[in-house]
């Protein structure tokens, strides 16, 4: 009986043994995870670490392309600068020039005028001594240094840049010696002295009597660029590319036709 007992008690399985396996074997499972998770924690750890780092450097990049982007800015507006002051005192320098040039041609008008009645007189004086008994007119002669005089006094104020006073004095002129040589001549300063005090219209229908009075005059291609940059200044550039294409056509090869195209390159930029 004894014996029986004592097989029941070894073949009967020991209860503490089998808790303590069976929470080894529960315990394994979270370690493993717990591990796995502390790696990835770690994993990810570096990776924003790196992340952090590669962050810094682009936001170092862009700092740098920033200051020289900012360098390059500030070096084109400086020779943009530069640019515009040499374009400007090139600008100033063609206006003193065309200034001159339009000194020195009234000058050689005067000239001209001079010298053209020398040789008239100086004609009609041999024309007299072959004709005896025959001398020339007084009164002919006085109307040639009346009309002379005049004209030079409206040249003169023009050239002193009295203007309102040339606008008088070459409106009397032309009203009084209508018939003489001088007159083209008048109407072109008048015109020029109606630009230079702004008032375009008035100086677009005088340089239109030059044109159309006078076309085989020297002042008839002068006048029509003249004409031209008046039309620009009253914002009428139709009109203004429409007279400077005239003067190419009309008078190719001269100064007035260089001048033209130039303009009109100009034009066609705005």
């Amino acid at each position: 009986m004894n014996i029986l007992l004592n097989r029941r008690k070894m073949l009967k399985p020991d209860s503490n043994s089998q808790g303590v396996k069976g929470s080894s074997d529960f315990h394994l499972p979270i370690f493993i995870v717990c591990f796995l998770v502390i790696f990835i924690i770690c994993g990810c750890a570096d990776d924003m670490q790196q992340l952090k780092k590669d962050t810094a450097m682009i936001y170092n990049d862009l700092n740098l392309y920033k200051e020289e982007t900012n360098k390059k800015l500030s070096n084109l507006a400086k020779e943009d600068e530069n640019i515009r002051k040499q374009l400007t005192g090139l600008s100033n320098t063609i206006d003193n020039r065309q200034d001159e040039m339009k000194e020195i041609r009234g000058k050689l008008d005067e000239l001209k005028f001079q010298l053209s009645n020398y040789f008239n007189e100086l004609r009609s004086e041999v024309n007299a001594l072959k004709k005896p008994g025959i001398t020339p007119q007084a009164t002919t002669k006085q109307d040639k240094t009346n009309y002379e005089a005049a004209y030079k006094e409206a040249f003169d104020a023009y050239q002193k840049g009295q203007y309102g006073e040339a606008i008088k004095k070459f409106s009397a002129f032309i009203e009084s010696y209508g018939g003489t040589p001088l007159v083209p001549n008048a109407y072109y300063w008048l015109g020029d002295s109606y630009m230079n005090v702004k008032d375009y219209e008035n100086a677009i229908l005088y340089f239109q009597e030059v044109v159309d009075k006078y076309p085989k005059s020297d002042k008839a291609s002068r006048a029509l660029l003249l004409q031209a940059d008046a039309f620009s200044n009253v914002n009428d550039k139709k009109s203004s590319i429409t007279i400077l294409k005239k003067v190419i056509e009309l008078f190719p090869k001269t100064e007035e036709a260089i001048i033209a195209e130039r303009k009109l390159k100009n034009l066609s930029l705005q």
